[in-house]
Parts: structure tokens; C-alpha cells; sequence
């Protein structure tokens, strides 16, 4: 009885877990170069069994792995041309508010108050070597499919063209990646793959989440008839509990 009413008790958690899950999904559909989060590990019950000894109480097993959809979202041409979109495989480098870095798709690029090329999260983007990338003020911005940016300074003869920094990119390495506490892309030691700048960029681009919205709102539907079902197996064990006890009782 103790595994049947921890088993469902669990599967309970696990479908709020993931209705939660879905809910954050369906909120940053319109986020761009978002990946939706999934659950890769498991959670469940486990029973402790000893030699020559009963089984002992049911406790929790929890894996906290959250992983993403790594599928590439849609492109979208914005003609805006600090919009950049990676094709194909790929993350930018990014660092905020003194986090440790992270990897990311958003490409809606900006340029703050302290010429510091950020994203419209005001997520910092990070060059090659790890730095953030400073950009003068110009006429004119070029950025090369390999992340190379050149700009047309401002007060300088027409065509002079000055190289002012080159964009984080990795494919990711060879260590699985996962979201960290904090909703952000890390290896599972919580650092990032070295640039390797071999993914490519396109200028004028964007792209955007890759959440399936049918998926999680079929999804949402099935946690909740899967929390229906497992809060009426709870109350089944109970009736079986309270007959098997009235039959255990001494007649009076």
C-alpha cells in the first residue's frame, strides 16, 4: 500500500512540475531564440529493500537534469541590422548582471548607454576572447557571418571601414548542455564551451522561440487528467485501507 500511495503521490508532483514547465514554455513563445525547457531525467519512488528484512518507508528519487528542445526556431527577416540569427547550430556567448557566462540564441542585438553591444535582455554579448564588445559610435555596421564587426566611425572620410570586435560563437562542445537554475544555457558543470566561431550569422535576421504551442496545450491537458487519475488512485488505496481495517477488527 506504502508504494502504491507514494508512487502516486509522486506522479502528482511530477505532473505539477510539468504543468509549470509548459506554462513557461507558452509564456516566452514570442521570446526570441528561446528554447523551450523539458524534463530529460526522472523522478519517482524508491524502496530501500534489505536482506532478510521488511521493506522500509518509500522515499522520493528526484533528478533535477532540466533539459531543452534544441531544435532551431523560425527565422525571420527584420531587415534591422543589429537583428542576427544563427543558421543552424550555434549559441552566442553572454554574461549578465556578473553571472558567470551563458549561451544563448537571442539575436534582438542593441547598443546601451555605455556602447556595450547587449541583446534586449540586456544580457552583455560576449567577444571571442570573453569580453564584452564595445562599439563606437558609427554611420554604418557590418557584421560578417562569422561574427567579424565592422563599422563606418562617425567624422570619418566616406568608405573608411574599422574591424571593432568579433562575437562569441560555439556549436556547444562536446559536454552536454542544460539549463541552470537560473534558466540560463551552461555545460553541466557550469561553465561554457570555448569559441570556436564556427557557427554562422545572419545580418538582418532573427529568430524566434521554438516552442510548439499545440504541443503544450495538448501537453497541459494530459498533466492534468494524469493528476485526475493519480488523486483517484490515493482515494482508492484509502478505501481499501479502512476495509482491510474494519475486517482486522475484533468483534465486539
Amino acid at each position: 500500500m506504502d508504494k502504491l500511495i507514494y508512487t502516486a503521490f509522486q506522479s502528482i508532483n511530477n505532473a505539477l512540475d510539468n504543468k509549470a514547465i509548459r506554462a513557461q514554455n507558452l509564456s516566452s513563445t514570442n521570446t526570441p531564440g528561446f528554447k523551450a525547457d523539458m524534463s530529460i531525467g526522472s523522478a519517482g519512488s524508491g524502496y530501500l529493500e534489505q536482506f532478510d528484512t521488511l521493506y522500509t518507508r518509500a522515499f522520493p528519487v528526484i533528478n533535477d537534469k532540466n533539459g531543452f528542445v534544441s531544435a532551431s526556431g523560425q527565422i525571420r527577416q527584420t531587415s534591422q541590422y543589429l537583428d542576427l540569427a544563427v543558421r543552424g547550430d550555434g549559441f552566442f556567448l553572454a554574461q549578465k548582471d556578473g553571472t558567470s557566462p551563458f549561451l544563448t540564441r537571442r539575436g534582438d542585438m542593441q547598443i546601451n548607454n555605455q556602447n556595450i553591444l547587449t541583446n534586449a535582455a540586456n544580457e552583455t554579448i560576449l567577444s571571442n576572447d570573453l569580453n564584452p564588445i564595445i562599439i563606437p559610435p558609427h554611420r554604418k555596421m557590418i557584421i560578417s557571418e562569422d561574427g567579424n564587426i565592422s563599422i563606418e566611425p562617425q567624422n570619418s572620410p566616406p568608405g573608411t571601414i574599422v574591424q571593432v570586435g568579433t562575437i562569441g560563437l560555439t556549436l556547444g562542445g562536446e559536454e552536454p548542455l542544460k539549463k541552470s537554475v537560473d534558466g540560463r544555457i551552461r555545460t553541466e558543470n557550469g561553465g561554457v564551451p570555448a569559441p570556436d566561431q564556427q557557427p554562422r550569422l545572419a545580418q538582418g535576421y532573427i529568430e524566434e522561440s521554438n516552442v510548439n504551442m499545440i504541443e503544450q496545450l495538448v501537453g497541459s491537458i494530459e498533466e492534468q487528467r494524469r493528476y485526475e487519475v493519480n488523486i483517484k488512485m490515493i482515494k482508492s488505496a484509502e478505501a481499501i485501507d479502512q476495509g482491510g481495517s474494519s475486517l482486522m477488527r475484533m468483534p465486539s
